[in-house]
């Protein structure tokens, strides 16, 4: 009786390291791996302000992100050249003034460019005509710090194209629903390739717009869907402030949500940027990739 008692005590201590070792070599949950950050914001920098007042609201954005999406800032492009090469900062504005004006920087300090394109939407009432041509942006950067790819598509959607997230029979408002579906494909062939954010002045409100659930504006093509999809701030954490232009929430980011176990980049929080000068104000998200 003595001997199996020693016997069994002895298995039970074999059996507890085996299980120890076990658990050693399991592979470490993402939520404990290390992780660093970084920010990635929006910004529609009107057209018609002073050189004194845009370059105060470009070094605002620039002062709070490390990535950014700007909008309307093509006749500005050669300032922007400038004002890139002069502060560290990647400068992506191809084209003429149309196909610039969705421009993306980044800084050199955080990110290398791995590749960068430019996909021409349509041209909504003709060459020439007002709106005029409309583009999706996109830079491919290495983020330094973790390594990981990240994808920034950066777009600018004609306006009065929604009254309370029903869509205006028009045809700015079916070259929207174009680029709106333009950009999620380019975000689905670019999450192949890393993690993905999407940013811009698309010019539907947030909460009308999911309130209503038309089937061709953002809510519906980016956000409604299960996982992996679109994410955007507002769905995340809510809208804050009184909006980002005047009292509707219409300048996003988004990312690459996917099923928890694949995920490497998390949002973890965001900012409205009042004080500007133009007639937006700025979105800024924080992001966290595991390294």
């Amino acid at each position: 009786m003595r001997r199996t008692t020693i016997w069994s005590a002895r298995a039970l201590g074999a059996l507890v390291s085996a299980l120890a070792l076990g658990v050693a070599l399991l592979p470490a949950a993402p939520a404990t791996a290390a992780s660093v950050t970084f920010r990635a914001a929006t910004l529609n920098i009107y057209y018609g302000l002073s050189q004194a007042d845009f370059a105060q609201d470009l070094n605002l954005i620039a002062s709070k992100a490390d990535l950014v999406g700007l909008n309307e800032v093509g006749n500005r492009k050669t300032y922007l050249e400038n004002w890139a090469a002069d502060n560290g900062w990647w400068l992506y504005a191809p084209g003429g003034t149309n196909q610039a004006g969705e421009a993306l920087i980044a800084k050199k300090s955080m990110f290398d460019v791995l590749d960068k394109g430019s996909i021409f939407v349509c041209d909504t009432n003709g060459p020439g005509e007002v709106p005029p041509a409309r583009y999706n942006n996109w830079v491919k950067y290495r983020h330094k710090a973790s390594g990981r790819n990240v994808t920034h598509i950066n777009a600018h959607a004609v306006a009065s194209i929604e009254t309370a997230g029903q869509p205006q029979d028009l045809p700015r408002t079916r070259c929207a629903e174009a680029q709106f579906q333009g950009l999620k494909d380019l975000a689905v062939n670019k999450q192949a390739e890393g993690q993905v954010i999407v940013s811009g002045d698309l010019n539907v409100d947030f909460s009308a717009d999911r309130s209503f659930g038309y089937a061709k504006f953002p809510w519906q093509v980016f956000e409604a869907n299960e996982l992996p999809n679109l994410r955007s701030t507002y769905n995340l954490y809510g809208e804050k402030g009184t909006g980002t232009h005047g009292n509707r929430h219409i300048d996003y980011v988004y990312f690459w949500k996917r099923l928890p176990e694949y995920q490497l980049m998390w949002m973890t929080g965001y900012d409205i940027v009042g004080g500007t000068n133009s007639d937006h104000n700025g979105v800024v998200a924080t992001f966290s990739v595991q390294s």
